[in-house]
């Protein structure tokens, strides 16, 4: 991950303050990131259990279908206790401004301890991203969206002419 950050125009600054300062920034555009797609999960699985109130949402093929394949994502690394890459990538970038100003662990598990709880257990937020990865995905298979659930009749009804 260190070589990706390499890979900016503007890390070939000739002066050392402006590249140390272009870390901090890359940094917190980096934690900027993390935290839409932390949003992006988390409002995709309300979303999911707000669909069977809100049927219309069942419809909404390309949020659900974004949202299955970020959540499984999400679930693996979690599974696997893998980092985030966009965790690696922050942290190298605020190595390289400020190695003070790292910080052990996980990014969901620092900023939420420091954020809202005092001693979380990483543990809760394997089980949490677990069960909001299954749950997400036995609802995509029992109530796909309309648009893929049309697609795949289309091509049984083609198979059933066939036979």
């Amino acid at each position: 991950m260190a070589v990706l950050l390499n890979f900016f125009p503007m890390a070939q600054l000739s002066s050392w303050a402006n590249r140390m300062m272009l870390y901090k920034v890359l940094a917190d555009l980096i934690v900027a990131i993390h935290f839409v797609w932390i949003l992006f999960m988390l409002i995709g699985a309300i979303f999911t259990l707000s669909g069977f109130f809100y049927k219309r949402f069942f419809d909404w093929w390309l949020f659900r279908t974004l949202h299955l394949c970020g959540i499984i994502y999400v679930g693996l690394l979690a599974l696997l206790r893998e980092y985030c890459p966009l965790t690696i990538l922050e942290y190298t970038a605020r190595a390289k401004f400020n190695p003070d100003l790292t910080y052990p662990g996980s990014f969901i598990v620092y900023y939420i301890e420091k954020l809202v709880y005092p001693d979380v257990n990483p543990s809760i937020i394997l089980v949490s991203t677990t069960f909001i990865a299954v749950f997400t995905i036995v609802v995509f298979i029992f109530k796909p969206p309309t648009k893929i659930r049309r697609m795949l009749w289309s091509k049984q009804s083609k198979l059933n002419q066939r036979s």
